[in-house]
């Protein structure tokens, strides 16, 4: 008997996650496509599926799924980017050769790009950051400790940085990662400007792969002109 209800409680738990899963992910496309004022709860319920108490059971209120999906994307872009980070900050500890740090720099912009260009959820996702970077006190709108996620992947590319050039002081480490990794977020967050530039109306697997390419060529002949020697 106890095994039982614990696995019904079990099933229970796994319902729940998978429909404030489904609430999320039908938020951010909406979010995304109307903005925060311009989606109701009962929307995103009724177009997730699930009755409309259940946005006031998993999120309290409107601001708490908003938030809720802010954290969802942080969660994910660090599940997709973490474990590159590690194995290059590793590198760094280690004192590795120019050329390993240089080509786990490129590993993190391929795993970001897959992450921003390659995921079913992609165009939704990128919608979303445009609508939520265009609400006012957008760093204060953010959490520290999601904050936190962007801050680790900058500072480790500047240090690479920072280590490949020698003599680069530590604001121009951040300036010349900040312009190589703006090689993905032009494409990431100016999509119009993207159609308007290569006629890419979708990025599609084999335009991700391509956009890969170009930007690892870029990223080794850049850093490579900075080796201090």
């Amino acid at each position: 008997m106890t095994s039982l209800r614990r696995r019904n409680a079990e099933s229970g738990y796994a319902r729940g996650e998978e429909t404030r899963a489904k609430i999320i992910e039908t938020a951010i496309t909406l979010f995304g496509e109307k903005g925060f004022a311009g989606v109701s709860t009962r929307e995103i319920a009724g177009t997730a599926g699930v009755p409309a108490p259940s946005i006031q059971y998993y999120f309290e209120n409107k601001e708490g799924l908003y938030q809720a999906c802010v954290d969802n994307l942080h969660m994910s872009a660090w599940e997709a980017v973490g474990p590159v980070i590690a194995e290059v900050e590793t590198l760094l500890a280690d004192k590795a050769d120019s050329d390993r740090l240089i080509d786990g720099y490129c590993r993190i912009l391929e795993r970001l790009a897959d992450f921003l260009f390659a995921m079913p959820d992609a165009g939704s996702r990128a919608l979303f950051v445009a609508q939520h970077r265009a609400l006012t006190n957008w760093q204060k709108s953010t959490p520290s400790g999601q904050q936190a996620t962007g801050r680790r992947i900058q500072d480790c590319c500047a240090a690479v940085v920072a280590r490949i050039a020698g003599g680069l002081s530590p604001e121009d480490s951040k300036i010349v990662s900040t312009t190589v990794n703006g090689q993905l977020m032009i494409v990431h967050l100016a999509r119009d400007h993207v159609e308007d530039m290569l006629g890419w109306t979708e990025i599609t697997s084999a335009r991700n792969e391509a956009l890969k390419s170009v930007v690892r060529r870029q990223t080794t002949l850049l850093l490579n002109s900075y080796r201090s020697g």
